[in-house]
C-alpha cells in the first residue's frame, strides 16, 4: 500500500443494480479525468455534479463506456484529503469493469481494502479511533450495534483521550519540574506532598478509566450480538421454541425423538440487539451414529453460548445429573424452561414455565435480557476489541504508576510509567511515530470493505 498512489474502486456491492459508485482518489485524479471526459477539467466546480459522458478516450467518441454524474471533491476538503472523484454510472458490472480499467490505464491503482480511509487517516481527516467507528457503522448488524457505532463518530473518545494523555503530561511536567530543581531545598520540602497529590487525583483517573472499560466491555457485547443455545433432551418442544422466538419454521418439528440431529441457527433483532439462537440435538446416550455426532456439536454450542435456555418438559433431574452439561453451564448464565404447559403441569425447579405455540413469549424475553444484563444500555464512546485492550492497557500502566508512587517515592521510576502509559494513549489514537502507514494498514485498515 502506497498512500500517495491514485487510487479506485468500486463503492457499492459488487451486484447488477440500477447504480453503481465508483471513487477515484489522489493526485493524478484530475489528470486522468482530463483524458476520459470532453469537458474541460479546470472548469468543474467541487461539490457540484455534472451529467457527462464517459470516454475510454475523449477523442474517439465511438468508445464512450457510459452515461455518468461525477462530482469533484477538491483536496483537502474532501473525504481523503486528495482530490476525489465519485462517478456514479449504470449499475452495469460490465459497465463498472471498464471504467475501472480505464482509470487504470491513465494512472490510477485499484484499491485494497480500506484505502480510502487510510488516505483520510494521513492526511488528519481523522484518527484511528474514528476511522474504527466508520467500520463499526458500516457492519453493524442491528439497530443498537448502529447506535454504539454511531457514538463512536461523535469524537467523544478523541476527546477523552486528548483530555486523559494532558492529565498525564501534567502530572510528568510537575515531578520533572522536582527533577529540575533537585539541589533547591525548598523545593524538596514539598517532594513528597506533590507526589501525594498526584497520587490522589490519578487514583481518580484510574478509577474513571476503570469505568470505560467495563462500559466498552458491555457495548462491545451488545454490538456482536449474542449466541444462546437452547439445549434439553430429545422431544421436549426445543425446535418448537426456536420457531415461537424466530416468529418463522426454521427448524422441523415432529414428535419423534432424535429429529434435530445438527445445531439449527436463526438470527432475531429484539428491542434492537441482534440474538442468534441456536437449537440443538436433544442429549441423550444412543447407539446412532450420526445422532452422536449432532449430540457432541450441542456441548460444543453450549460452550460458545452466552445464555443457554434449558428446557424440559419433565423436570430437570436427567439434566441436573449429567456431569458434562452442569460443567459447561456452571459458569454461565442459565433459564430453565418447562415447555409444553399446555400438556404439563410439572415446573419443577424452572425459572419459567411457557407453551411456545400459544403463549406470548414477553416474559421469556424479559428474562433473557435481565440475565444477560440488557435491562439498562451503558453508552460507551469507544468500541471494538483493539481499544478496549488498548484501555485495559493504559488502566494497568497508569495502576503500576500509582503503585511506584506509594512503593518507591521515586520520580524517577513514577515518570517513566506514566510515560508509557502517555505512549499508549498515543498508539491508540494512531499517533505514535513509531508506527509505519504499512503497520496501521495491516492491523486496522485492511479490515474494511472496498471502495471504503
Amino acid at each position: 500500500m502506497l498512500v500517495f498512489d491514485t487510487i479506485c474502486a468500486l463503492a457499492t456491492p459488487p451486484y447488477k443494480s440500477a447504480l453503481a459508485t465508483i471513487r477515484l482518489s489522489g493526485e493524478k485524479t484530475l489528470d486522468i479525468l482530463s483524458h476520459i471526459i470532453v469537458k474541460d477539467v479546470s472548469q468543474i466546480k467541487p461539490n457540484m455534479a455534472y451529467f457527462v459522458k464517459l470516454y475510454q478516450d475523449k477523442n474517439r467518441p465511438d468508445e464512450m463506456i457510459d452515461e455518468v454524474v461525477l462530482t469533484f471533491y477538491k483536496g483537502p476538503k474532501s473525504y481523503t484529503g486528495f482530490d476525489t472523484v465519485e462517478f456514479s454510472t449504470h449499475g452495469s458490472m460490465i459497465v463498472v469493469e471498464e471504467v475501472l480499467d480505464t482509470l487504470v490505464k491513465y494512472g490510477a491503482r485499484r484499491a485494497q481494502k480500506g484505502e480510502f480511509s487510510a488516505q483520510a487517516y494521513f492526511n488528519g481527516k481523522m484518527d484511528l479511533l474514528k476511522a474504527e467507528g466508520i467500520n463499526d457503522l458500516i457492519n453493524a448488524t442491528s439497530k443498537r450495534a448502529k447506535t454504539l457505532a454511531t457514538k463512536t463518530l461523535s469524537g467523544e473518545n478523541t476527546k477523552f483521550a486528548i483530555s486523559l494523555k494532558t492529565t498525564l503530561l501534567d502530572y510528568m511536567s510537575r515531578l520533572e519540574y522536582f527533577v529540575e530543581n533537585q539541589y533547591d531545598d525548598e523545593q524538596l520540602d514539598d517532594y513528597s506532598g506533590e507526589l501525594n497529590q498526584i497520587g490522589t487525583s490519578l487514583k481518580t483517573n484510574i478509577l474513571e478509566v476503570g469505568e470505560i472499560i467495563e462500559k466498552t466491555k458491555k457495548a462491545n457485547r451488545q454490538y456482536q450480538g449474542f449466541n444462546v443455545a437452547i439445549v434439553g433432551e430429545p422431544n421436549v418442544g426445543k425446535s418448537t421454541l426456536l420457531n415461537a422466538l424466530l416468529q418463522e419454521d426454521k427448524a422441523i418439528v415432529s414428535p419423534i425423538p432424535g429429529t434435530t440431529r445438527d445445531v439449527v441457527e436463526g438470527e432475531k433483532e429484539i428491542n434492537g440487539l441482534l440474538f442468534r439462537f441456536k437449537d440443538t440435538a436433544g442429549l441423550r446416550k444412543t447407539d446412532d451414529y450420526v445422532e452422536n455426532l449432532g449430540i457432541e456439536r450441542s456441548y460444543k454450542t453450549m460452550e460458545k453460548a452466552d445464555l443457554i435456555l434449558l428446557a424440559s418438559d419433565c423436570g430437570f433431574n436427567d439434566i441436573d445429573a449429567n456431569k458434562e452439561v452442569q460443567n459447561i453451564i456452571k459458569n454461565k448464565p442459565v433459564i430453565k424452561i418447562a415447555t409444553k404447559r399446555d400438556i404439563n403441569t410439572s415446573s419443577d425447579l424452572a425459572d419459567i414455565s411457557i407453551c411456545s405455540t400459544t403463549d406470548a413469549l414477553h416474559p421469556l424475553i424479559d428474562l433473557i435480557m435481565s440475565k444477560l444484563d440488557l435491562t439498562q444500555k451503558e453508552e460507551s464512546s469507544f468500541l471494538g476489541k483493539r481499544e478496549e485492550e488498548y484501555l485495559e492497557r493504559i488502566h494497568s500502566q497508569m495502576k503500576q504508576a500509582y503503585d511506584a508512587i506509594y512503593d518507591t517515592y521515586q520520580i524517577d521510576i513514577v515518570s517513566d510509567t506514566l510515560r508509557t502509559a502517555i505512549n499508549s494513549i498515543n498508539d491508540l489514537m494512531g499517533k505514535c511515530e513509531g508506527q509505519t502507514m504499512e503497520d496501521i494498514y495491516q492491523t486496522l485498515f485492511s479490515k474494511f470493505c472496498l471502495g471504503k
